[in-house]
């Protein structure tokens, strides 16, 4: 992948013939008054800060050079910010990448190239120039600060050596030193991570105190200048000890001058935002990794006190909300046309995840998350969508990646996002929603979420239905869109709706909707047609009445006429079908013409079983006019009677012919008031008038 280009002030610095592109900023707003209270002799300066090679360049230190030499007239030697020599060229070696010699350099370019080569902050190599040889501010520089400029081979116990006098090798070797105290770090006297033993002053009868060295940078300060400033020399602040003070003996000043003038000139030696990237960029795999090496030193002082630096594969971001993480390619591409963390993306939260789906990959920010696919490019999913993307399963779900960016400022407060499988829909109302098909299609027809449907309130769910097709549905605030291949998109509203759904849909019995929905009906009442009937509300309910019972049913009047509204739906067994209404029960068989069943007969005959009743199906009409209002209606297998006195009860078989003998409900017996009952032997039946029993074993019927 691209790697990320952030456009920072930079020049080209030639080591060992690669160009170096190394940042050249120098934020003196972070610059303070030294507090000697606040040093640290077991973490002087963060590693992060220290080994910061690429943190100035020769523009960056020119321009610093300028300033603190401001007062420079010069001496033996010119000032430093305009000194040059010509360099020779050094080879690479473990320690630094070579030095390519040129003619007449200046101090600055030095500086620079010697930084970015052997991996030492410039700003540590000028701190160094100024607390050995105070050849940084002086007004009047001599040969023999330019030739000891930063102490390198000039132990305190003895002479200097002079094979490396003079400014260019006291800067180069002084900085490869330092990368030798870290590379072989082992042969060091003074090692990072442990307790070390350390000297107070070149006198060993100072004395010496224990120090627990947090940091490698502060281990190689001590391996450079092996003392630790006494309290008397950390109260004198840049000045010697009074030579009255008992204390003056023992005072050293390397270590405590190296942090007072770091701190006073760039801010805090410590970094926690470049120390996390250092240990985040180590933990990659540092150089080996997919960031490779370092373009540009740390750059701070973003929004929110955030950090960064520059790789050849990437950048590393830091912030203190969100921690240290890498970018690139087309994600930071994106990112960094949104204006990196300044923008509404703000800072990265997370590394960059890839492997997912279809080659795809995503990383999270603070104001949304970033997915790419190389057939849908990278694009952010935030809120209010997400909540609803990731509730769906992410960019395995339905929803697929996204293929366009969030637009909000709908109604009510909405916003819509496409992606792969289809457009989401979210309100505060109604949450996120995807839209698609034909189903999107008549939705739009109906002005999106401003016509009378609003806003989704499920994702599309989809079944085989009755016929063996897939049907597919969706709902809305305002009603539910159906859709199948071979009725196209319907809408439901209210209780038909309701009812279909909760039947199961395309599923059910009904099937798909094959029309809209008609009101207006009497009672308020409404209808639809669907693949298995036709489905109609009304004060009883919600029930579909379909085939031969619809076609007697309409030919009474429909729900206007004398049956009124259906109650239930269809019954069907082998015999025939039995479907209820508001004021008879139709019943329907291929083998006999259809007969009702109301009032209290067709109750018993359904509480007791319907087409399952012991007495069949009926086979003719109710004829009332009995005496004191009686009725009765025929059967299969026997007759039902009713009076308002008794209610309704079965008459069957050899009880009823001996009933009949007696005159019916005429007779002394009067109507039934129960059912026949199983007794002893036989059955028994009692009437009004008496009871009529029957014994199986002779067919003889006897009254008592």
């Amino acid at each position: 992948m691209r790697a990320l280009v952030r456009l920072v002030t930079a020049a080209a610095v030639t080591v060992t013939a690669v160009l170096v592109p190394v940042l050249g900023e120098t934020p003196g707003s972070t610059a303070q008054a030294a507090n000697t209270a606040l040093f640290d002799a077991g973490n002087i300066i963060a590693d992060a800060v220290f080994f910061d090679g690429l943190a100035m360049d020769a523009g960056a230190v020119q321009t610093f050079l300028d300033a603190k030499g401001a007062s420079c007239t010069g001496g033996e030697m010119p000032c430093l910010k305009k000194y040059r020599q010509d360099t020779a060229t050094q080879v690479p070696d473990p320690y630094c990448a070579g030095y390519q010699g040129a003619y007449q350099e200046s101090a600055a370019a030095i500086i620079a190239k010697v930084g970015a080569s052997c991996g030492i902050n410039p700003r540590v190599l000028l701190v160094l120039l100024q607390k050995e040889q105070s050849i940084v501010t002086t007004k009047t520089p001599t040969v023999y600060a330019y030739d000891h400029a930063t102490g390198f081979a000039c132990p305190d116990t003895a002479p200097c050596n002079p094979a490396f006098t003079g400014f260019v090798s006291q800067v180069y070797f002084a900085a490869r030193q330092f990368e030798r105290y870290r590379i072989d770090a082992k042969s060091f006297r003074y090692k990072a991570g442990r307790v070390n033993t350390i000297q107070w002053h070149p006198d060993i009868n100072c004395g010496t105190s224990d120090v627990y060295l947090a940091n490698q940078a502060t281990a190689e300060l001590y391996n450079y200048t092996p003392y630790r400033p006494n309290q008397a020399a950390l109260a004198a602040g840049y000045a010697a000890v009074a030579k009255t003070d008992p204390a003056a003996g023992c005072a050293s000043y390397g270590n405590r001058n190296f942090w007072n003038y770091f701190t006073d000139w760039f801010g805090s030696t410590q970094s926690s935002g470049a120390s996390a990237i250092l240990d985040a960029y180590n933990a990659m795999g540092a150089s080996d990794s997919w960031l490779g090496t370092a373009t540009s030193g740390y750059i701070c002082g973003l929004v929110n006190g955030g950090c960064f630096q520059r790789f050849q594969g990437g950048s590393l971001y830091w912030s203190p909300a969100t921690g240290a993480h890498p970018v690139r390619g087309a994600i930071g591409g994106l990112w960094g046309n949104q204006n990196w963390e300044k923008g509404w993306l703000g800072y990265p939260t997370s590394d960059e995840l890839c492997g997912l789906a279809q080659g795809g990959c995503a990383q999270n920010f603070q104001g949304a998350s970033v997915y790419y696919t190389p057939a849908t490019g990278a694009v952010p999913v935030g809120s209010p969508i997400y909540s609803g993307f990731a509730a769906q399963g992410y960019e395995n779900g339905v929803f697929g990646y996204p293929v366009g960016w969030q637009t909000c400022g709908l109604a009510n407060g909405g916003c819509y996002q496409a992606f792969q499988g289809g457009t989401v829909y979210y309100s505060p109302a109604t949450g996120s929603h995807m839209v698609r098909g034909a189903i999107f299609a008549t939705w739009a027809n109906q002005r999106y979420e401003t016509g009378r449907l609003g806003y989704p309130t499920t994702e599309e769910s989809c079944t085989v239905g009755m016929t063996g097709a897939v049907g597919c549905w969706q709902t809305y605030q305002g009603g539910t869109l159906a859709w199948s291949g071979a009725t196209g998109t319907q809408q439901l509203t209210g209780t038909i709706a309701g009812a279909w759904l909760a039947a199961g849909g395309p599923a059910s019995s009904a099937g798909n909707p094959v029309g809209g929905q008609i009101c207006g009906l009497v009672r308020g009442g409404c209808y639809q047609g669907f693949q298995g009937g036709t489905v109609y509300s009304g004060p009883p309910g919600v029930h579909m009445v379909r085939g031969a019972i619809f076609g007697i049913w309409g030919s009474r009047g429909y729900e206007a006429g004398a049956l009124g509204y259906p109650v239930s739906e269809e019954t069907c067994s082998p015999s025939g079908c039995t479907q209820s209404f508001e004021k008879s029960t139709i019943v329907w068989s291929p083998s006999a013409a259809p007969q009702y069943v109301g009032g209290a007969i067709g109750y018993h005959w359904l509480q007791a079983g319907a087409l399952g009743n012991v007495v069949g199906m009926p086979v003719g009409p109710e004829i009332c006019g009995l005496v004191n209002g009686g009725c009765y209606q025929g059967f299969t297998n026997g007759t039902t009677y009713y009076s308002p006195a008794t209610g309704a009860f079965d008459v069957i078989g050899l009880l009823r012919d001996a009933w009949a003998q007696q005159g019916f409900e005429a007779g002394p017996l009067g109507y039934p008031v129960e059912d026949a009952r199983a007794v002893p032997g036989g059955f028994s039946q009692r009437f009004q008038g008496g009871t009529l029993t029957l014994t199986t074993a002779t067919g003889v019927v006897a009254r008592s």
